[in-house]
């Protein structure tokens, strides 16, 4: 379809579209009348000129059984100027010419034979010439006029299509792009197009403010064992309201740093979940180690790299860490009910870190983790049963100082 239709109004598209059909049916129609008429002529010349043949010859087969040439040329000069043929010619058996009449025009022309029998012999053949120039006018402007009564029917079509489309389909799209205008953008500046002005009508509405997320299903990672190392942020409580804006988020952005390259070793994941309290999950299977396990580990490199760290600095990077164990993990948007389960977890692990124990504390329920009670030494404490982490066993302690070289070294390229 060229490019001004496409942008045309609906009711042009579809008065064309009417019309090129209604147009291409009229053609087919008038093709098979045409070819109906040419068989019908052909047909009614051939059944005339056979007739005139056969009259012509029985006329002179009797004056052709006496010999009488002179009685058969007459007699083909009477037939020629009274009949509508254009020449008479008469054929012995062999081919040779015994009379003729007429003159063959430029014309087209139809030839019809007919023997001449002399009892129950052939003693000759007639043959005529009739000019069909006529006959091929008439069928031509009989074309003619049915070619032009498929236009006329075509253009008719299309007025009455696009009367249609207008009022029923057309001008009610319009209405309706209309009514889905906003205020910055004008019908103008639209196509012409009611089909074209509705879709960019719809594109401009504010149509995500409409919808409502829906439910997703529950994730399994929200359902397994998660150990939770929380992280108090014990000298951020005073450099609150003792820091500037730029030196405060310098600061925090440091502790920060220390805490996602640690937890980046053992594939856990942060979160603010208190006020000054910063919490990393550890959950599913690693090479690194059960989720306890990797806890652990991490809370000592953390703890390992604010004390180097400290001496570089002139703030204090102080810290509590404490590890629990939840049976549910920290969930999500998708589902909070494992986010809530977690509340009273969290809730114990920062009553414990307010009383600002000076290492890493573990709860009872990841005391039992079998990662912990093969690869640590733990001793216990009055802090609600919870045990104090003093070392790994000496292949795990070379992989946590290594680590920490590799945390500091890319911490003092930042």
């Amino acid at each position: 379809m060229p490019q001004r239709i496409r942008e045309a109004s609906l009711a042009t598209q579809l008065g064309v579209i009417a019309a090129v059909g209604c147009l291409i049916i009229s053609l087919a129609l008038v093709s098979m009348a045409d070819i109906s008429n040419r068989h019908m002529q052909q047909a009614q010349q051939a059944g005339f000129g056979n007739a005139l043949a056969q009259q012509i010859s029985r006329r002179i087969s009797t004056a052709l059984e006496t010999g009488d040439l002179l009685s058969v040329a007459a007699s083909l000069h009477r037939f020629q100027e009274s009949a509508s043929a254009e020449q008479v010619s008469l054929y012995d058996v062999e081919g040779r010419a015994l009379g003729q009449a007429g003159e063959v025009g430029a014309g087209p022309v139809a030839y019809y034979r007919s023997p001449v029998r002399i009892g129950g012999d052939t003693a000759g053949e007639i043959v005529i010439a009739i000019n069909t120039e006529g006959a091929q006018t008439e069928r031509l402007r009989f074309l003619f006029s049915l070619l032009g009564l498929a236009v006329l029917l075509s253009m008719l079509t299309y007025a009455l299509t696009r009367y249609a489309g207008q009022r029923w389909l057309a001008l009610p799209l319009k209405q309706h792009a209309d009514a889905l205008a906003l205020e910055d953008s004008p019908l103008e500046q639209l196509p012409e197009n009611e089909l074209a002005q509705l879709a960019g009508r719809v594109e401009r509405l504010p149509l995500t403010l409409l919808r409502a997320r829906g439910s997703p299903a529950p994730r399994d990672e929200n359902y397994r064992d998660t150990a939770v190392l929380y992280l108090h942020c014990t000298s951020l409580l005073d450099y609150v309201d003792t820091l500037d804006e730029k030196a405060l988020h310098r600061y925090i952005r440091r502790l920060h740093q220390v805490c996602y390259a640690a937890a980046g070793f053992y594939q856990g994941r942060l979160q603010v979940v208190r006020q000054f309290g910063v919490a990393v999950f550890f959950s599913g299977e690693n090479k690194g180690g059960s989720p306890a396990f990797r806890a652990a580990a991490c809370a000592w490199l953390i703890r390992d790299v604010c004390r180097s760290l400290e001496q570089e600095m002139s703030l204090s990077l102080n810290v509590a860490l404490a590890v629990a164990h939840s049976e549910l993990g920290r969930g999500d948007e998708g589902d909070i009910y494992p986010g809530l389960y977690l509340q009273p977890t969290l809730d114990e692990l920062q009553a414990l870190c307010a009383s600002q124990p000076p290492k890493v504390m573990l709860s009872p329920g990841v005391c039992e983790d079998l990662d912990i009670s093969s690869r640590l030494e733990l001793e216990p404490s009055e802090l609600r049963d919870y045990a104090i982490l003093e070392s790994f066993a000496g292949p795990y302690q070379d992989m946590l100082d290594r680590q920490l070289q590799l945390i500091l070294r890319k911490l003092r390229d930042l």
